[in-house]
């Protein structure tokens, strides 16, 4: 009974320790995520219990969800994931018409910009790609890589429309 008990223990403090590493990024700034796994540790090492889930954060992790898009249901706000963001907008593009595609007599929708201000955009979503990989700027998550890869394949689209890919 006591080895269980002994186990259980160990399990309890393996699980905040892994989640503390798994949030820490810089350790230097360190992000509320990062704070609550720290806590969270504490709690286990001086308790022997995790907090409850009632006590940690409210807000979504930024290493793990969108901070500029929600899904609500009902009243709530609910985080959603880098993945899944990834996902819902390579969605809308797929789904998206063609730039010629247009019913008769309607006006054209498309947005046209100059080949310096695509470039500009590109070389914006290839900063936003390279923090969103893992490494020195999101730390070793890999949850934005999908974002990440968006953002490229975005990039390399607008560029392939200008002087640079001839």
């Amino acid at each position: 009974m006591q080895g269980d008990a002994v186990r259980d223990e160990y399990a309890q403090l393996r699980a905040a320790a892994i989640r503390l590493l798994d949030a820490m990024s810089d350790p230097q700034n360190p992000s509320r995520s990062v704070e609550d796994a720290r806590r969270n540790l504490d709690a286990v090492l001086n308790t022997g219990t995790p907090q409850r889930p009632g006590t940690e954060r409210e807000e979504p992790d930024p290493f793990e969800h969108s901070l500029a898009a929600r899904r609500y249901t009902g009243r709530r706000a609910q985080p959603i994931s880098l993945s899944q963001r990834a996902a819902e907008l390579r969605n809308q593009l797929a789904n998206d018409r063609g730039l010629e595609e247009r019913q008769p007599g309607e006006p054209s929708r498309n947005v046209v910009i100059t080949e310096l201000r695509a470039m500009i955009v590109a070389g914006l979503l290839e900063e936003l790609a390279a923090r969103l990989s893992p490494g020195a700027a999101f730390g070793p998550h890999r949850s934005g890589e999908e974002l990440a890869r968006l953002a490229t394949d975005l990039a390399k689209e607008l560029l392939d429309q200008t002087f640079v890919a001839e």
